[in-house]
């Protein structure tokens, strides 16, 4: 008889309990909680593995995004079962340092428990965007350059469109970081994508790879994907303008209603991250605050 399957290696219910347990100084909850973080490590050290072995072209088991949800969620299960009894050593090393430190101490300046105080290179928030941090403040000089760029490929949208041109160049700000983390290949030679477009099976033109967050029932997955590439911003401008009429007709319909306009993409799909509205407003804010106008 087939016994009942696991449950998901990485229970965000669990980590939350643990998370209270551990801050009351129980033991068994630090010991619980080193032995998730070693899951945790496996878990990227096994789709490192996965992703070095195959290119995109070449993967005989390459099957789609499902698939590779599938094999993201498969490897976190095969983490947390490596995980159990003695493991790999990594949760016995973790509780020993934990367990050094008094209850209560709080962590060096710069750092936040559990985390490194390296952030991650482009570290985002994405969905179907590149690796991007989605922090919704600029410095003030990087985004009036932006503005200036890019406002020219905006207004052309924004008549071909219906959609303010504010609105355009905040969602550009907001996939793209204000123009710092464009998607580029190997040779840093630039995608003029600043929207985070998916190369999907029907598109024919050029594409580039970048690493993406994506949320998968709540929880952040890193994923390769492949992202379309233009000859320059006026192609990337144009197409974005085809998207947003093809499949967002709430959001372009919108009219001058910022609100709307960022729920209606992130309910037609085109963000998993669940803050993805309220962090366009606020680039959109910031975008009229510089005094640009549809």
């Amino acid at each position: 008889m087939l016994a009942a399957p696991d449950r998901l290696a990485l229970d965000v219910a669990d980590v939350q309990a643990l998370r209270a347990q551990a801050a009351r100084g129980d033991k068994a909850a630090l010991a619980s909680a080193a032995r998730q973080f070693e899951a945790l490590l496996l878990s990227q050290l096994l789709k490192g593995m996965r992703q070095t072995r195959f290119s995109a072209e070449d993967d005989p088991l390459d099957g789609g995004e499902a698939m590779q949800l599938y094999r993201d969620l498969l490897d976190q299960q095969w983490a947390g079962q490596m995980s159990k009894g003695r493991g790999l050593g990594f949760a016995d090393m973790i509780l020993r340092a934990l367990e050094r430190q008094p209850a209560g101490e709080a962590a060096p300046a710069g750092r936040s428990p559990g985390r490194d105080v390296r952030p991650a290179p482009g570290s985002p928030e994405p969905r179907t965007a590149p690796a991007v941090p989605r922090s919704t403040a600029a410095d003030p000089h990087t985004a009036t350059d932006f503005i200036r760029r890019m406002l020219p490929h905006a207004r052309t949208a924004a008549r071909d469109s219906g959609v303010p041109a504010e609105f355009i160049l905040a969602h550009a700000a907001l996939e793209s970081g204000w123009g710092r983390y464009e998607i580029r290949d190997a040779q840093g030679r630039a995608s003029h994508n600043l929207f985070g477009i998916k190369a999907g099976r029907g598109w024919e033109g050029a594409v580039m790879d970048s690493l993406t967050t994506e949320y998968r029932e709540g929880l952040p997955l890193k994923l390769n994907q492949r992202f379309r590439a233009y000859a320059g911003y006026d192609a990337a401008f144009a197409d974005y303008t085809r998207l947003l009429r093809d499949r967002y007709g709430a959001a372009s319909q919108a009219g001058p209603d910022a609100g709307a306009f960022s729920r209606g993409l992130a309910a037609g799909g085109y963000a998993t991250d669940p803050a993805y509205a309220d962090k366009l407003q606020a680039v959109i804010a910031t975008v009229r605050q510089a005094g640009v106008q549809a």
